[in-house]
Order: C-alpha cells, then sequence, then structure tokens
C-alpha cells in the first residue's frame, strides 16, 4: 500500500524539520492506536493497540535538510509489518506526504491510515503552531 499526500502550511522549513524530526511529536498524531512511544537519538519504539490487537513497533528517523524519513517495523506475535513514512519539505513550505506500508493488517489499515493522515493533515498548521509555542521555535 501506498498513500501520498500534499499539504501546504505556514511554516518555516527549519521548523517543520525540526519538529517533523520528532517521533513523539509525529508518530502518535498520525497512527493514533499508539499507547507508548520512547526514543533514543534517531531510534524509537513502542507499542500500540488497536481493537484489542496489541502490536509493538520500532524504527528509526532519517532527517536531511529538506526531507524526514521514519523507517519502521510493526510485530504482533508471528505476524510482522513493515513501512515507510517521508516527509519532504519544499521551499516554500509545502509538505509532500508519502506513507509505505505492507504486511499485518494492510488491507485494514488502509482505511484506518487514510482518516488519521487526513486528520493530521486537516490539523497540521495548527498542530505545528502549538508546537513551535511549546519549544519556543
Amino acid at each position: 500500500m501506498r498513500l501520498e499526500y500534499s499539504v501546504t502550511t505556514t511554516h518555516t522549513p527549519d521548523a517543520l524539520r525540526e519538529i517533523l524530526s520528532d517521533p513523539n511529536f509525529v508518530l502518535p498524531k498520525i497512527f493514533r492506536s499508539i499507547k507508548e512511544i520512547r526514543s533514543e537519538g534517531s531510534s524509537f519504539s513502542g507499542t500500540a493497540n488497536y481493537l484489542g490487537i496489541k502490536h509493538y513497533f520500532q524504527g528509526n528517523v532519517y532527517s536531511s535538510y529538506n526531507k524526514v524519513t521514519y523507517v519502521f517495523q510493526i510485530r504482533r506475535d508471528k505476524d510482522s509489518a513493515s513501512g515507510k513514512l517521508t516527509f519532504n519539505i519544499n521551499a516554500d513550505g509545502r509538505l509532500d506526504i508519502s506513507l509505505e506500508y505492507s504486511g499485518f493488517m494492510e488491507k485494514g489499515a488502509t482505511i484506518l491510515l487514510k482518516k488519521w493522515i487526513g486528520s493530521f493533515i486537516s490539523n497540521i498548521n495548527e498542530e505545528i503552531r502549538l508546537e513551535r509555542i511549546r519549544r519556543k521555535i
């Protein structure tokens, strides 16, 4: 599965890169089933629970001048999945967002992820504005 979105923001590329590079900010806002997240350096891990299905995730975040990429794996017992979430940050503040996901619960996850990403995009300017205030950026 691959989902792609584009959204215009009013924030600077530097502010977008700093905030979108933080898994503690991004991941719970996009993946609403996350119950716990830990991050150390560029690595993150945690637990999520959707409809009583508890699963674990781990991955890394990579950040460059105009791109932030999250590469992650999900596992539940013998089931597993992998994914990649990418934010391309354009000079005009536009964000191109793509999510690739395959494996465990892929078909069911597609509808859910479209809804969660749509919600994230509809509130992105305000969410980032509040986070910039909190961090004094």
